[in-house]
């Protein structure tokens, strides 16, 4: 493996567009992809902020990352009748940074 291919492996978890509404996720769609199917959530099951320390030393006495997730069972736009996956959420402190992480069954 190349020092390239490590450094700049593939990103996990996926990056997403995210339309929100009243605090809450209401669709989402995966990024680059910009014609392929969105989500509708359908339920928002749980929520939580997770927080990660600075990378670096830092004289400031400020905390690291503080990064708001949602776990919610969503449906593609595009077919309604399957059943709904459940997804995780997770907003970065920047607006409009989210990432996708499919939970496994």
């Amino acid at each position: 493996m190349g020092v390239l291919t490590r450094r700049f492996g593939s990103r996990q978890p996926t990056p997403v567009q995210v339309r929100w509404q009243d605090g809450e996720p209401v669709e989402f769609q995966r990024r680059p992809v910009r014609r392929g199917p969105s989500f509708l959530v359908t339920d928002v099951r749980e929520r939580w902020i997770e927080e990660s320390p600075w990378p670096f030393p830092s004289p400031m006495p400020v905390g690291g990352d503080r990064i708001r997730c949602w776990r919610v069972l969503a449906r593609s736009s595009g077919d309604l009748e399957r059943p709904a996956e459940e997804f995780v959420l997770r907003m970065r402190a920047g607006p409009g940074v989210w990432d996708l992480i499919r939970v496994d069954d």
